[in-house]
């Protein structure tokens, strides 16, 4: 982000902010009289107020958290000053874009950079983010024809295609096994790179080489800062799974034969590292855990609830208790689907790479679907027999991912209402959770909390692979200090 394309119309004449980030950050702390973007650590806070105590009084919302951490970030966030874990807060560039975009009346950009964020940030965005219509991957000139490192050996070929656009709609149908959001992904990484290539004057896709594909990686890395929208930033695990697709395209095409040659191989790392790297820093902290069973349990036996409340606590309450995905739960070919017997409940979904996964419901979570069905005007308990959508939206047709979605933002939303305004920490998280966060909850309660054997909660999650169910235990360093403390310790 380059703060020097800001101007401040209110300064006595006008005048850009300065250029660098850190000088940007102390003249907006200095006109706002807010802190903006404020590191932490025991040392600073130590020689900012002289003695902890006086520390402890003044910035009692860092002081607590840097008994727990190492580093905490103050910062500007809707108008106040929240304080968040250094791997928590958001990035100072993100802090900045924000409350320039909050405060336009008095910040504005210059017009030649209004055109240069569209030019060079949206343009790593999917056209459907920005309000258009993003064309099929058919419909993309820069895929017709090939380029150099196009296979023109019909022995070799296997696909016997001379047109990337061809060759780039058959690893797709190859792919015809991935659920509708994870193919959606897919064209929308393969749309981003057609996008870059366009402006940068490459093309088409089997004439790139390994310089322009690092190329490509670099300006992913730029995109947060250059993104004129804080929400469509692209964060490293964007980055990671746009580099991903366009390492299986490749992949693809060299095995097949239509490709000489792969110039995005190890682009990036290899899914085996990223497995080994995964942390799952996407979990409710324990206070905004407890909100959301308290939410819960105001939802629980309230025959004065409507049936909007009934089915946003039901939702809710089956990502909270089985830790199911997002799209998991949206009606698709007879799934998610519902079966008892005399042992209990078994909620079964469709997971990834078309797999069925078959998940024992706790007796909670039977109780908040049990309300909404009855409510709903169904019975109680599902038919042996019963092929009907778990979650039915207003118009009586079954509730996609993106209505899913927003009902449980609409429910986080509550949430965070519901907590004091003195525990901004609390009210941030949820504001920022998901329904993700409630699978990575599930996963900590599992593995960390009850010590769940790994290809039990493996199984239960439907991870691929024991690696990526293992980074919870990684994640959570509580008992590892509990240990540690009670090991050692000066010996009488």
């Amino acid at each position: 982000m380059n703060t020097s394309d800001w101007i401040d119309q209110w300064a006595s004449p006008p005048r850009p902010l300065p250029g660098d980030i850190g000088d940007a950050i102390d003249y907006l702390s200095a006109v706002i009289g807010i802190p903006v973007y404020v590191k932490w650590t025991p040392a600073t806070l130590m020689a900012r107020h002289g003695d902890m105590s006086r520390a402890k009084t003044a910035l009692p919302d860092v002081f607590s958290q840097l008994l727990e951490v190492e580093c905490v970030i103050q910062f500007w966030h809707q108008g106040e000053t929240v304080a968040l874990p250094q791997e928590e807060a958001p990035r100072p560039e993100i802090v900045i874009n924000r409350l320039l975009r909050a405060m336009r009346a008095r910040f504005r950009p210059a017009a030649s950079t209004q055109a240069a964020h569209t030019l060079k940030g949206d343009v790593l965005r999917d056209p459907a983010q920005r309000g258009k219509s993003a064309p099929t991957l058919e419909e993309e000139s820069w895929l017709q024809g090939h380029g150099r490192f196009w296979n023109p050996d019909d022995s070799s070929n296997t696909l016997g295609l001379d047109d990337d656009a061809r060759a780039v709609q058959s690893f797709m149908a190859d792919r015809a096994n991935l659920s509708i959001h994870t193919r959606r992904a897919y064209a929308s990484a393969i749309r981003r790179l057609i996008q870059w290539c366009e402006l940068s004057g490459l093309g088409p896709l089997s004439d790139l080489t390994r310089d322009n594909l690092i190329a490509y990686k670099a300006a992913l890395a730029e995109t947060a800062a250059q993104t004129s929208h804080a929400g469509h930033t692209l964060g490293r695990r964007s980055q990671s799974h746009a580099l991903s697709v366009i390492r299986s395209l490749f992949g693809y095409l060299l095995r097949t034969g239509y490709l000489l040659s792969n110039p995005a191989a190890e682009l990036g790392g290899d899914t085996a590292a990223s497995r080994a790297r995964f942390s799952p820093a996407r979990v409710l902290p324990a206070d905004a855990v407890r909100a959301c069973d308290a939410w819960l349990r105001s939802h629980l036996g309230k025959a004065e609830d409507s049936l909007d409340l009934l089915r946003r606590a039901a939702i809710v309450a089956v990502y909270r208790f089985t830790g199911i995905r997002l799209d998991e739960l949206a009606w698709r070919d007879g799934f998610p689907r519902l079966c008892t017997d005399p042992r209990g409940w078994t909620l079964t979904v469709m997971g990834k790479g078309q797999k069925e996964r078959s998940i024992p419901l706790p007796d909670i979570c039977i109780d908040f679907i049990r309300q909404y069905r009855l409510a709903s005007g169904l019975p109680a308990a599902p038919a042996h027999d019963e092929r009907l959508p778990l979650i039915y939206g207003r118009r009586n047709g079954a509730l996609g991912a993106k209505g899913l979605y927003r009902e449980v933002k609409f429910a986080f939303d509550e949430m965070a209402r519901s907590v004091p305004s003195s525990d901004s920490p609390t009210r941030l998280a949820l504001r920022r959770a998901s329904p993700h966060w409630l699978r990575h909850l599930v996963g900590k309660t599992l593995v960390v909390d009850n010590k769940v054997a790994l290809p039990v909660a493996q199984a239960l999650l439907g991870h691929t692979s024991v690696a990526t169910t293992a980074a919870y235990a990684r994640a959570d360093l509580s008992e590892l200090r509990t240990v540690m403390q009670q090991s050692f310790r000066l010996q009488n």
